[in-house]
C-alpha cells in the first residue's frame, strides 16, 4: 500500500505571505531612510556649530592677540605699574563672540603688570615651544573662557519638553 500523502497550501495563503513579506520590507526600508535623513540633518546641525564655534573661537583669539599688543604697548610707554594701570585699566576686560542665536563664547582677562624677568621667560618658553599653539601673555591672565548659553531665549514651562 503506497499511499501519498499530499498537504498542500491553497494559492491564497502563498499570495498572502508575499504580500506581507513585501509589505515588511517595504516599511523597513522607509523606516532606514527616515533614520539615514534624520542622521543628515543632525550631522549637518553638528558641522554648522563647530564650524561657528571655531570661528567664534578664531575671533577669540584676535581679541587676545590685539590686548596682548595693546598692553604690550602700553607698558612700554608707561612710567611705573600706576601709570601702567591707569591707562591700561583697572578692571578686567572681557568681549563676547557669538556663536549661534543662543549661545556665545566669553572671554575676560585679568590685567597683569609683569616683571622683566616675567616677559623675558614668556618669550623664551613661546620661543623654544617650537609649536603654533596659542600662549597666555605676561600682560594678562585669561581668567574666563566659555561658552554662554543665553537662558532667557530658552522658551521652557514647567514640566515641559519640547520636542521638535
Amino acid at each position: 500500500m503506497n499511499r501519498n500523502i499530499h498537504i498542500g497550501l491553497p494559492i491564497g495563503t502563498a499570495s498572502i505571505l508575499l504580500i506581507f513579506l513585501t509589505l515588511s520590507l517595504t516599511s523597513f526600508a522607509v523606516l532606514s531612510l527616515e533614520t539615514s535623513v534624520a542622521d543628515m540633518n543632525l550631522t549637518s546641525k553638528s558641522a554648522d556649530y563647530t564650524q561657528n564655534y571655531y570661528a567664534a573661537f578664531h575671533e577669540a583669539q584676535g581679541f587676545l592677540a590685539d590686548m596682548d599688543s595693546k598692553l604690550s604697548s602700553l607698558y612700554y610707554e608707561s612710567a611705573d605699574y600706576n601709570d601702567y594701570m591707569r591707562k591700561a585699566g583697572f578692571g578686567p576686560v572681557s568681549d563676547n563672540f557669538p556663536i549661534g542665536e543662543m549661545q556665545y563664547l566669553h572671554v575676560e582677562i585679568s590685567i597683569i603688570y609683569p616683571s622683566v624677568s616675567d616677559i623675558n621667560n614668556h618669550k623664551k618658553s613661546f620661543a623654544s615651544s617650537g609649536e603654533d599653539t596659542f600662549r597666555s601673555s605676561a600682560f594678562y591672565k585669561i581668567s574666563s573662557f566659555r561658552i554662554i548659553t543665553r537662558d532667557d531665549l530658552l522658551n521652557y514651562k514647567d514640566a515641559e519638553i519640547p520636542v521638535y
